[in-house]
């Protein structure tokens, strides 16, 4: 049996787990090949998908329709708040969304990008869908519960230097990485991506602020405040999707938050003419 799994969005977060999960109890982890990605992205069903990181993730789940299942991530806890990506289906609930987009793809599975309490029991639940066994569904489990926590965030060299200027680079977790810090980065400067710091501190942060927050909302705004205080920083720069109207009032939320010289760019503009799915695809490597 062929598992499918999305990459496109928080993959470093939660993606190792679930696939060894997968591994051992015997089913094969399935990743989209960038040349079918490259043939998905033409269909005219993702013009119906809104931004540049969801639609690439449609991309590879299309990409990936010969597996028997597709596991994507729950991408925030659910929530009650109205505002922000509170008001984002694709953001709030990404299967329901991809499933009503894209008709004809195989089932699809969530599973949180975050570890806690419930990942043993989603865990099991998850595999004896598939196998039906469970001794080989303990078996398994046995093999990758050390691999469920959040991997330790390194504390990121904020020192200062004569002739560079330190930008911290923010945006929605899924969207902010070592290629998306790159490349907004500008000669002269040395970009500081919110990736490289710990995802539940920011988070923390940011609901302090605002308790009535969805949690990525929160990471981003807890960034700004954190960085914003830091002496080492020079400024920041929120990196937005222009099809995302969650992310202009979290433009105007940030502006709030810091006395830091704050910049505001779109990927759009970012990408100019470069090809979105060779600069922006997330595969299993990244």
């Amino acid at each position: 049996m062929r598992i499918g799994f999305l990459t496109q969005l928080s993959w470093r977060r939660y993606g190792r787990y679930w696939v060894e999960l997968v591994e051992a109890a015997g089913l094969e982890p399935a990743f989209a090949e960038l040349p079918a990605v490259k043939e998905a992205w033409q269909d005219p069903d993702l013009l119906e998908v809104p931004t540049l990181a969801f639609r690439l993730a449609a991309a590879q789940a299309r990409a990936l329709a010969d597996c028997q299942l597709i596991v994507v991530p729950r991408l925030v806890r659910e929530s009650e708040v109205a505002r922000g990506v509170g008001q984002d289906p694709w953001v709030m609930d990404l299967p329901a969304q991809l499933r009503s987009t894209l008709p004809g793809l195989p089932p699809l599975h969530a599973v949180p990008s975050w570890f806690d309490e419930a990942i043993e029991p989603h865990s099991v639940a998850f595999l004896q869908s598939l196998i039906h066994d469970a001794t080989s569904v303990r078996r398994a489990l046995g093999r990758v519960r050390p691999l469920a926590k959040d991997a330790k965030a390194a504390t990121p060299d904020l020192g200062r230097r004569t002739d560079t200027r330190n930008v911290a680079v923010l945006g929605r977790p899924w969207a902010i990485d070592e290629a998306s810090t790159r490349l907004v980065e500008r000669e002269g400067e040395r970009a500081v991506g919110q990736h490289l710091f710990d995802p539940n501190e920011l988070r923390d942060e940011g609901l302090r602020a605002d308790e009535r927050l969805v949690d990525s909302d929160a990471e981003v705004i807890g960034a700004a405040r954190l960085l914003g205080r830091r002496a080492a920083i020079d400024s920041l720069r929120l990196v937005v999707d222009a099809e995302a109207s969650s992310d202009a009032w979290l433009a105007n939320r940030v502006g709030k938050v810091t006395h830091k010289p704050l910049e505001v760019v779109t990927l759009q503009t970012v990408l100019a003419d470069r090809d979105p799915v060779d600069t922006l695809l997330r595969s299993r490597i990244h």
